[in-house]
Parts: structure tokens; sequence; C-alpha cells
């Protein structure tokens, strides 16, 4: 069975495993993202040294964050790793490599990762929103991904949705819940509550139930939009605050107020793969590029 190597790079941690041909983990390790580029580098090949030693890997399939044209490898922004700003990823790692490999964005690996293993499995047409410090987003149609002419599509962190015309990113974000809660508690955010806690408190603090009710309704606000333009099967919802089960019913009582919802509503769920998303969705074009041809 053949095995590859899947990364997820993020600003904090870079996580990495040997994952097979059907998408199962064997091995998962992970390493502080270092802060210069040389640095980067040598601790990437031995990673992929660390894998080859103990699997005969056949390729390499890299989540990274930013702006990527995954066909010539630029990376015109490349998120929290400034110092990669301008890179051209492909022949960065190639040198680093003789495999044969593929670099995407975050956002869409995850998007492809859930679609193979996750709770996309089901459907052909699919929507990921993932809701981090930013909001990012991948788009599955007829489980290809969709990826735009500027390779720009699932940037939906930056529909406006506030009443005065602010962006996802801001307002609809898991940070942007942090900011309102905090607002509302008049904590600094050193004692702010973590996420779990205030879906829990909002039930018995007025002031903390109507923030997390203005979120919620800048956030249906973004996700109606993108609904409105793909017409997905599914939109599944990433990131940790995805997992608060409350934040489903608060979403759909927002969402039954828009024009035309009946006739546009499709089921939003949760993610179900986590952080593991983005390196098996990397794996899946990694697997795509190395295939045969006609399979």
């Amino acid at each position: 069975m053949q095995r590859y190597i899947g990364f997820d790079v993020g600003g904090t941690h870079i996580k990495y495993g040997v994952i097979d041909e059907d998408g199962e983990e064997l091995t998962n390790e992970e390493y502080d993202t270092p802060e210069d580029a040389q640095t980067f580098k040598d601790k990437w090949r031995e990673a992929v040294a660390a894998c080859q030693k103990e699997h005969d890997i056949v390729a390499i399939g890299i989540s990274f964050p930013g702006h990527i044209n995954p066909h010539t490898g630029h990376a015109a922004k490349a998120g929290a790793l400034d110092y990669l700003d301008d890179e051209n990823l492909l022949e960065m790692f190639g040198e680093l490599t003789d495999l044969p490999l593929v670099v995407e964005n975050d956002a869409n690996c995850a998007a492809l990762g859930e679609m193979w293993r996750g709770a996309g499995q089901r459907y052909d047409n699919l929507v990921c929103i993932t809701l981090g410090t930013g909001i990012g987003g991948g788009i599955i149609v007829d489980r290809e991904l969709y990826r735009g002419s500027h390779f720009h599509a699932g940037e939906f962190g930056v529909i406006p949705v506030g009443n005065n015309g602010e962006c996802m990113h801001e307002i609809a974000s898991a940070k942007g819940l942090m900011k309102l809660c905090r607002q509302a508690l008049a904590l600094p955010a050193e004692e702010m509550p973590h996420g779990k806690e205030i879906f829990e408190r909002m039930e018995s603090d007025v002031h903390l139930r109507e923030a997390v009710n203005d979120w919620g309704r800048f956030l249906a606000r973004g996700v109606y939009s993108v609904i409105s333009m793909f017409d997905p099967q599914v939109v599944l919802i990433g990131g940790g605050v995805s997992e608060q089960e409350k934040l489903y019913p608060l979403l759909n009582r927002h969402l039954e107020k828009f024009e035309m919802w009946e006739a546009l509503q499709v089921p939003i769920h949760p993610c179900e793969l986590g952080n593991q998303a983005g390196r098996l969705g990397a794996v899946w074009l990694a697997q795509r590029k190395t295939a045969p041809r006609g399979k």
C-alpha cells in the first residue's frame, strides 16, 4: 500500500504524519513553527528524512496558509509565515526533497480532507467554512476543488456582514466572538472565559447572551451569502467553536429570518476531522498527482 507524508503548516505548529492511500494516518508528529526561512527548511527536511527512514514514501502533500498558486507554487502571502511571502514554494520544497509534492491553501486542504474522510464523504458539492482567528473556506464542486480564476475562491472572511460593513474576519470569526463577549463582560483579555464556558454562561447572563446572539447574526449573514452563491448540498463548519452544539440552533434562528431561506436551506454540520483535515486533504491532492493516468 502506498504511503505519503501530509504536512499541515500553521503559524504556531507544524503537524505532519505518514498517511496511506486509504487516508489512514500511521504516524502523527508536530514541532513549533520556526521563526526564519532557513530554520523552516532545515526542520522540514529533517521531518521528511525521519518519515522516509521508517516508511517507503511516494509523495508529499503540504497544507499551507496564505494565497498560493498551486500550479506555479508562488505564494503571494504566506499567512503568519511572512518570511516566506512571495516565495515559490514548489521550488523551495523541491530543493529539499526528490519526492513529488503538492502545496495547497490550508482551508482548501481542510475541505478536501472532510470530503475524503470526514463529514463531507456523502456529498459531491459542499462548502467548508473554518472559524478561527480569521475565517477561511473551501469549495468542492462535483468532488473537485474550486479555486477560482485567481486562486482566491473561498475567501469568505472578506464578506461584509456587520451593521457598518465590517467583514466576517473582524466580527464573525472566533476572534470576533471573543471581542464581542469581552466588551459585554467588561473584562480584560487575560480574564476571558474559554469558548465552551461562554456558551454555558450565556443562559444566565443577559449581556453575554446578547453578544453571542449578535455574533450569530453576523455569522448567519455570511453563511446565507455563501449558500445563495454556491447552492451546496451541505455547509461544514470547522474550528474549535464548531464543536459547540448551541451554535447550530443559534445559526438556524437567524437564517430562518432571511428571505428565501425556506427555498435555499441546506444542512449545516460540524467538521469531523479537526486539525487532521488539512494533512488528509493535502495527501488526497498528492495521490491525485501521482496516480497513473486514467485512474
